[in-house]
């Protein structure tokens, strides 16, 4: 069925870049044998012994127009609507987010080992909540959240001004 339908092959293209398909029309033809090949039956392809023309041209044209409708789906935005950010601002702010970590760490140095250890793990990747860590440490989630406000206070004692800076920083951004 397909290498008879194949032997339009030249007409199905020209049909598809009537209809709009332009650059677009080998493809589209791809799509039809496909659809053709999966779905469509030998007896609605080929009548009495030739294709079917019309059953291949509504198969295009509705291959086409679906290929239109998801098209218009995208979005597609001006490049000059944005503002390209400039890097070295962005590697300062890094720079500055760092020092400040790094500021944080000193702070903690003077603060049990244990009240750093649990506020580590709090503020870890995972963001672990007080719960789970409960069961996870077999410690009680009352001794977690002190340690952790321990931590916390301290940093807020002596970094409180580095962050305000940080802060309005973004904040005028």
């Amino acid at each position: 069925m397909l290498t008879k339908v194949a032997e339009h092959h030249k007409e199905w293209i020209k049909v598809v870049e009537k209809l709009g398909g332009k650059d677009y029309s080998e493809d589209i033809v791809q799509e039809c044998y496909l659809k053709l090949h999966k779905y469509a039956s030998y007896h609605k392809c080929i009548v009495n012994g030739q294709v079917n023309k019309y059953y291949i041209y509504l198969t295009l044209r509705s291959i086409l127009y679906s290929y239109f409708r998801e098209r218009k789906k995208i979005l597609k935005f001006d490049i000059d609507e944005f503002e390209i950010e400039d890097e070295i601002s962005n590697l300062q702010d890094e720079t500055e987010y760092n020092e400040f970590c790094l500021k944080t760490d000193n702070t903690l140095k003077d603060v049990h080992w244990f009240h750093k250890r649990i506020y580590d793990i709090y503020t870890g990747v995972d963001k672990t909540s007080f719960r789970k860590m409960e069961k996870d440490l077999d410690i009680s989630w009352v001794s977690i959240y002190h340690s952790v406000k321990i931590c916390k206070d301290k940093i807020r004692e002596n970094l409180k001004q580095d962050y305000e800076q940080i802060r309005q920083k973004k904040q005028s951004l």
